[in-house]
């Protein structure tokens, strides 16, 4: 079945302090967000080898959110994201991401290992425009480096449409630095940037399978 595969790894997880309460946090994060995105998540975010995870997903369409959500709670700590697209030749595990093999997640993996060499935090495999959409998530990713944690908790919550005055009232900032941190970050410059890529994403999805 062809299907978009992520996997997660977390940077210099070694030098994390407190990396058991760190994959603790994540559990209790992955039960949330597979119980929100269950309609895109053909297999539900799971922890894996060491301080990996790993998903497969039908469609993109929740994927950044997801990402973002996942990037805010962890901050600081960073996360190297590898997506790729391709078949999976076992059968889907919609219980765990785990015992499942094909290209989908060889080419996540492929990605994964480029990121190490390029110091990205985001990388996608099989898709015809790679060499355009790569270079592009490099340069968010430059950026996302030197963002602090309220920037990635207000567009966590801007990716989902959330309006101005209720991200503000929930991270307890004002209105003012809410939009401050949109117009800083180029967050509406980015979050089209990453609709035009998801567009991409499924219609490759589609196309493989024929509709």
């Amino acid at each position: 079945m062809y299907s978009l595969a992520l996997i997660g790894d977390i940077v210099d997880s070694r030098g994390v302090e407190e990396r058991g309460a760190l994959q603790r946090s994540l559990n209790a994060l992955f039960d949330d967000l597979n119980r929100r995105f269950a309609d895109s998540l053909l297999s539900p975010l799971t922890l894996t080898l060491g301080d990996e995870f790993q998903a497969l997903f039908a469609r993109a369409d929740d994927l950044w959110t997801v990402i973002t959500c996942l990037q805010a709670a962890v901050h600081p700590v960073q996360v190297r994201f590898g997506l790729g697209l391709g078949d999976i030749v076992t059968d889907i595990n919609p219980q765990a991401a785990l015992g499942m093999d094909g290209p989908a997640f060889h080419l996540a993996r492929d990605a994964v290992e480029a990121l190490k060499d390029e110091g990205g935090l985001l990388r996608v495999a099989g898709l015809e425009d790679g060499d355009l959409i790569n270079p592009t998530l490099l340069l968010l990713s430059d950026a996302q480096t030197r963002w602090r944690g309220t920037r990635f908790r207000v567009f966590r919550d801007y990716l989902g449409d959330r309006p101005v005055e209720e991200i503000a009232k929930d991270l307890d900032i004002s209105k003012v630095a809410v939009y401050k941190n949109i117009n800083d970050g180029m967050l509406a410059t980015i979050a089209h940037v990453l609709r035009a890529i998801t567009a991409r994403m499924n219609g490759a999805l589609q196309q493989a399978h024929g509709h």
